[in-house]
């Protein structure tokens, strides 16, 4: 019985900490009573066909267990939630291009300003997510963990902070792949400004230039929607691809 529970609680431990700070479940929004009993739900689920597995054999190495299969979680979902967080720097970057950087929003998860369209877009980001079934298949990558990573087993960290530098890396390049069509946009806006500067002085290019830059942005921002969506779905792709690395990196797997 002792056994059985033990069991019980390192999947829970895992699944919990992979819940904090994942993308979706890991938001203000989604109430810490219902990410509890998500995890109890999935660890009701998981628990049943889970193979044998190490078991503690002191108070300290219990806790020690314990901490490892929450960091093993949390882990996971901070690598998820880094590929997500791309949006936000899309965001940032196309706000500041088309006139938005002196304008925010408060973050209810987080209590800080983000940018407008940085919040737009990860709302968006998650609304393809669940069209598409994606928290499923996170679910599955997280079902999965267990095979390539049994609880009790040691975790290898020698490939892990490459692992986690790449998913850092991957960030801020999609990131900035997904904000170049717009600042071309805006470029061309500016462009367009220079030469009605120079052809009509007259005109007050300080007055106009704002406005201008922002219905080109969000002209140009809705023609393109329909791509950032196949976008997101590669993005999606990587970030499981990413998940998978980070497990056999901490399982010491090439």
């Amino acid at each position: 019985m002792e056994a059985l529970v033990t069991t019980f609680l390192l999947v829970f431990m895992r699944i919990f900490g992979f819940f904090v700070i994942a993308p979706v479940f890991g938001r203000r929004e989604f109430p810490f009573q219902a990410r509890v009993g998500l995890a109890l739900f999935v660890t009701a689920i998981i628990f049943p066909v889970m193979d044998k597995m190490a078991y503690p054999n002191s108070v300290l190495e219990t806790i020690a267990f314990f901490l490892k299969e929450a960091a093993v979680g949390f882990t996971m979902g901070f690598v998820v939630f880094a590929i997500f967080s791309a949006v936000f720097i899309m965001g940032e970057i196309v706000d500041f291009q088309m006139g938005f950087g002196i304008v925010s929003v408060l973050d209810p998860q987080t209590s800080t300003q983000v940018p407008i369209l940085g919040n737009f877009f990860y709302l968006f980001v998650i609304l393809i997510f669940f069209t598409i079934d994606g928290h499923h298949v996170l679910l599955d990558a997280l079902i999965k963990s267990f095979e390539l990573l049994p609880p009790g087993e040691p975790v290898i960290t020698g490939n892990l902070l490459f692992c986690i530098l790449d998913s850092f890396y991957a960030m801020f390049e999609a990131g900035v792949k997904m904000s170049f069509p717009l600042i071309s946009a805006t470029f061309l806006a500016d462009f367009a400004l220079g030469i009605m500067a120079r052809t009509v002085p007259q005109m007050n290019v300080f007055i106009i230039g704002l406005p201008f830059k922002i219905v080109t942005g969000v002209f140009f921002l809705i023609i393109l929607l329909p791509a950032f969506v196949a976008t997101l779905d590669l993005l999606f792709n990587g970030s499981y691809e990413m998940l998978e690395l980070v497990l056999q990196g901490m399982a010491g797997r090439p």
